[in-house]
């Protein structure tokens, strides 16, 4: 089963935005009852919160990203060798040599 936040990933995009750019305007919460993560603020402009079902049309791509995308360390890797050589990284990359 997908992430909640990759699934949103997905969503946002389809409705043509940029998650990275979107990721301050909402924001995920659980509360331990054994329910799992749910949006607890939404504030992505121009775009309605999504419903469960929205984002339930996202969730085998979602899984998809999850399991074929880079790992952490393969981004930390690729970004090392970049910077080495003098070449620009690419966002991700970026993002993981920061946070």
């Amino acid at each position: 089963m997908a992430q909640l936040n990759s699934k949103i990933k997905f969503y946002l995009e389809d409705q043509g935005k940029v998650f990275k750019d979107e990721e301050l305007n909402f924001s995920l919460r659980d509360n331990s009852d054994g329910n799992g993560n749910f949006i607890d603020t939404w504030n992505v402009d121009g775009i309605d919160k999504p419903t469960d079902e929205q984002l339930s049309a996202f969730e085998t791509q979602a899984d998809d990203w999850e399991a074929n995308g880079p790992t952490p360390n393969d981004l930390k890797a690729s970004a090392k060798a970049k910077l080495i050589a003098g070449e620009p990284l690419t966002a991700e990359e970026a993002d993981i040599i920061v946070l």
